[in-house]
């Protein structure tokens, strides 16, 4: 035991009710016991939690509240669900049970917060379901109860009524003076493989509530639209995709290639992978704009606008939303054109780090050789993602999962990821730099 007491893991609320197919399921909620199992190591106390309510709670519709009846005292949906069950527990708390009131917080109610002193804990750990209820609660009060509390933002998985709910919710946590961190800063394998599959659902739903039933994106040869594409085939089936080579004159033709390579894997139509060159685009705006084609930026810049007008012509001829291939690294370093390649209707990967989009890659079967090659936006000759930046994806991922995912300070940044405290400053600073590229348009 340090100074600052033994570590105590809360396992919140991951009952039969609130994972899918629960009376009030989560997607993700089965998903977190790898994870959870993992930080029970660490624990010298481990807590599971159950939301127990009487049939008629306030909370539910029939009373008047906002959730259908769930976890419902001596029914199947309260019970802890069957990827925890099997974990060694001190202690199983129940709460809820005031039929007249809200109880999130596993201290509201309870003798918890005495047990867990009693015990010689000082420090939580919090992960569970519902991100924004009952983990937001329980995490807020832990701070309350002077634990030092920290919320595992990779074993916890939000309901998200709202989108960026679970976002507001643990910035609240920070503002309050908890912690947040994760059990590993960027996703594997077992992490990713149930996120695409909700992708896969969530892009297939967007469509339908369009009223379509297509998809046309820009096919570049490079690893992000070739994820993008595996997404799109998945969710609305290879004949209802259209994919767009978009070349110019800085197009290298291993690029093309690798392009087609990633349709066939795909099994996408011959005649639904599209060739549209964009240079009698760039000539038309040369001679409109004397010089734009001399200078890289503006010509890169030109570029990106250009390719998006094809593809968003192509959606409309054949009747498709235009799906996006930006990544969460390319979207906090503001690596992208406003109204170029950030034009989109939807966008699959904005949630990945470049470093996740290769392992999800590689569990959509991309083919390898997209996989390995050096990241570029094909803007201008011989131009690469990482010369530009001065830095690697590496780096600059775990570091900004570190400043922007958890809240860390820059040294805490550097301690945490193990990146230099110097390259984590020049992230940093960068990501400042080109943050007015995120307010489109800045009303005033």
């Amino acid at each position: 035991m340090n100074a600052n007491g033994k570590l105590a893991l809360l396992v919140v609320d991951v009952q039969n009710d609130f994972c899918p197919g629960g009376a009030l399921g989560v997607a993700g909620g089965d998903a977190l016991a790898p994870t959870i199992r993992e930080a029970a190591a660490d624990a010298d106390v481990v807590v599971a939690t159950r939301d127990v309510h009487p049939p008629d709670h306030c909370s539910f519709t029939a009373q008047g509240g906002p959730w259908p009846p769930h976890c419902v005292e001596g029914t199947p949906g309260a019970e802890l669900h069957d990827s925890i069950r099997s974990m060694h527990f001190d202690r199983v708390e129940d709460k809820g049970r005031d039929p007249a009131r809200e109880q999130y917080s596993d201290f509201d109610g309870t003798d918890l917060a005495d047990w867990l002193r009693g015990q010689g804990v000082g420090r939580v750990v919090v992960t569970g379901i519902a991100s924004e209820y009952c983990v937001h609660a329980t995490a807020l009060d832990a701070v309350r109860e002077g634990f030092e509390t920290t919320v595992l933002t990779d074993a916890i998985a939000p309901i998200e009524l709202q989108r960026g709910d679970e976002r507001r919710a643990l910035g609240e946590v920070l503002a309050a003076g908890g912690r947040l961190d994760r059990a590993h800063l960027l996703r594997d394998e077992v992490a990713l493989e149930p996120l695409i599959e909700r992708k896969v659902e969530r892009i297939r739903a967007v469509v339908e509530a369009a009223g379509r039933s297509r998809i046309a994106l820009g096919l570049s040869g490079g690893i992000d639209s070739a994820v993008a594409l595996a997404l799109a085939v998945r969710a609305v089936g290879p004949e209802n995709v259209w994919a767009v080579r978009l070349p110019s004159r800085h197009t290298e033709q291993v690029h093309l290639d690798d392009a087609a390579r990633c349709a066939a894997s795909v099994a996408l139509p011959d005649d639904q992978m599209l060739t549209i060159s964009i240079e009698p685009m760039l000539a038309g705006l040369s001679e409109m704009r004397a010089n734009v084609l001399d200078d890289p930026r503006r010509l890169g810049n030109a570029s990106a606008r250009c390719r998006m007008i094809a593809v968003y012509d192509v959606g409309q001829e054949v009747g498709a939303l235009v799906c996006g291939t930006e990544n969460r690294s390319e979207n906090l370093l503001g690596y992208f054109t406003r109204f170029g390649d950030a034009a989109s209707d939807i966008e699959p990967i904005t949630d990945l780090y470049k470093t996740e989009v290769k392992i999800a890659a590689r569990l959509l079967g991309v083919p390898e050789p997209l996989i390995s090659k050096h990241p570029t936006a094909g803007l201008w000759g011989g131009q690469t993602d990482e010369d530009e930046l001065g830095f690697s994806y590496r780096d600059a991922d775990r570091a900004m999962v570190c400043l922007y995912d958890l809240g860390m300070d820059v040294a805490a940044a550097a301690a945490r990821s193990g990146v230099d405290q110097a390259t984590v400053e020049r992230v940093k600073a960068h990501v400042e730099r080109v943050a007015f590229k995120h307010v489109v348009p800045h009303v005033i």
